[in-house]
């Protein structure tokens, strides 16, 4: 799938906790869609995710299979914070962040500039394709 078929497909689709598909996302679940459908890769997740833990905990332990980069980069991540809490993640698609946020909010576009602006400070990611979270890029 490309990435103008993607977008057109999940631009718009509701917010939904948990949810990974065509119809509703979150934000780790748009991340997962995008790698599977348009990268053709399955990215590491961990059972926290799928049994509802707080997005702090799902962080902590898949974080590690990512590489930080100084900026965005396309086909990447940006995870953002709120004081010393990452809170929400979504892609960088063409140099915009493409992501699904909170109840009653959809997937959207936004200027990186806005997503910086809305939280505390910003991360940037690629991922490091090594599911050994022993030789993953240092986060």
């Amino acid at each position: 799938m490309s990435k103008e078929e993607f977008l057109s497909r999940v631009l718009g689709i509701p917010w939904k906790n948990r949810a990974c598909t065509f119809e509703a996302a979150d934000c780790w679940g748009l991340v997962t869609l995008y790698y599977r459908h348009v990268l053709g890769i399955e990215i590491h997740q961990t059972p926290d995710y799928e049994a509802g833990c707080d997005f702090l905990t799902c962080y902590d332990a898949d974080v590690v299979f990512w590489q930080r980069e100084d900026s965005f980069i396309d086909d990447g991540i940006f995870v953002a914070w709120v004081g010393s809490n990452p809170v929400h993640v979504g892609l960088i698609i063409d140099g915009r962040a493409i992501h699904s946020r909170g109840d009653n909010g959809h997937v959207r576009p936004d200027a990186i500039r806005t997503i910086q602006k809305l939280f505390t400070r910003v991360e940037f990611y690629s991922y490091a394709n090594n599911r050994n979270s022993t030789s993953a890029g240092a986060a």
